[in-house]
């Protein structure tokens, strides 16, 4: 409902209450507005103003409803709950009204194209739905994370409304959990192993038995559930998240799972860049192989997930200047042309 001052033409036809729409709320906006002029309003000031009877006993009790106006011991008379009160418990109803279809939007849906079969899929009105703000696109995460009923699989860049999300779960939030059944796999670029929320949902999802790697490059982050819904999320390009998406579209969802398959078999199982070389493990010790200590395992790890000097400085607790150098002779000694393949070989090669 918008309040407008605006007084409704005399003799002018009343939408009737069980409407609904916008015009019955443009409607309950004059009356309103008409009650707070008068301050306490009674039936025959109101008729004043153009109302007939009906109209006014439709409007009344629509608002007495909603907590705008409440009654008196005359029938014939109310009193109008003061405005920032009644207006912004009238806020907080629509909230929660739009936080409730959000969170069910994506169920409901679903249901829908299991009803409607074969049918559903070539006549569906949204089989791509743009995704506007960031809060909008976090929204359709979470919804996806819950609707799950197989698979999620998720390819994660420093995308906005991802990292928010990691924020959120790190002081309690709960929006991204699934069900104990669903198969879940998770990749992060090797830009968030920076970013200490993200971590934190990381190894949450390994002490819950999830798949976890990390992978160098992901062009965008890549969310798919149960083979039928994929999310394209760019916030990381836009904080607007322009032209991000979801999409059931059965020929989307072939292209994007090929994505998450070959990112996910580039990438670096994230329990191997955590436990490489800690302190009590030491090298393997294999003939003619390059003796590394703790510190270079780890180094080795975190360069097959393409990470910058300074995230493995800061992984570490070393200075980037002393990263630089280990790398230098890494690189050397492994007979590497770049940072990134020496990791790899490093990893192949069972030497972390």
């Amino acid at each position: 409902m918008t309040a407008s001052p605006d007084r409704p033409p005399v003799g002018a036809p009343t939408p009737s209450r069980h409407s609904r729409g916008e015009t019955y709320e443009e409607f309950l906006s004059r009356v309103y507005m008409a009650a707070v002029r008068l301050g306490v309003p009674s039936r025959s000031a109101l008729r004043q103003s153009g109302l007939s009877d009906a109209d006014v006993d439709d409007a009344v009790a629509e608002l007495v409803e909603r907590g705008m106006l409440s009654s008196s011991e005359d029938p014939d008379r109310w009193f109008v709950v003061p405005p920032r009160e009644a207006l912004t418990r009238r806020m907080d109803q629509v909230e929660r009204r739009v936080a409730l279809t959000r969170a069910t939007a994506s169920e409901v849906e679903s249901l829908w194209r299991r009803a409607m079969g074969d049918v559903g899929q070539a006549r569906g009105p949204a089989q791509v739905d743009g995704l506007a703000g960031t809060v909008e696109i976090a929204h359709r995460i979470a919804e996806l994370h819950r609707s799950a009923t197989t698979r999620v699989w998720w390819a994660v860049d420093a995308s906005v409304a991802a990292t928010g999300l990691f924020a959120d779960l790190a002081a309690g939030s709960t929006r991204l959990s699934v069900r104990e059944e669903v198969q879940v796999r998770l990749v992060l670029d090797s830009s968030l192993l920076g970013d200490p929320y993200a971590l934190a949902f990381a190894d949450r999802a390994r002490e819950l038995g999830h798949e976890v790697r990390v992978a160098n490059g992901v062009p965008f982050s890549v969310l798919m559930t149960d083979d039928k819904d994929v999310l394209v999320d760019l916030s990381r390009y836009a904080e607007d998240g322009d032209g991000s998406f979801g999409a059931h579209r059965v020929t989307w969802v072939q292209a994007l799972s090929q994505l998450l398959v070959a990112i996910w078999d580039l990438a670096t199982p994230y329990g191997t860049v955590l436990t490489a070389g800690q302190v009590g493990e030491g090298p393997p010790v294999v003939p003619g192989r390059l003796p590394l200590g703790d510190k270079d395992a780890r180094v080795l790890a975190l360069l097959a997930t393409g990470a910058s000097d300074k995230i493995i400085a800061r992984q570490l607790g070393v200075s980037v200047r002393t990263v630089e150098r280990r790398v230098r002779y890494l690189m050397e000694h492994l007979g590497a042309a770049t940072r990134f393949q020496a990791g790899v070989q490093a990893v192949r090669r069972g030497r972390v």
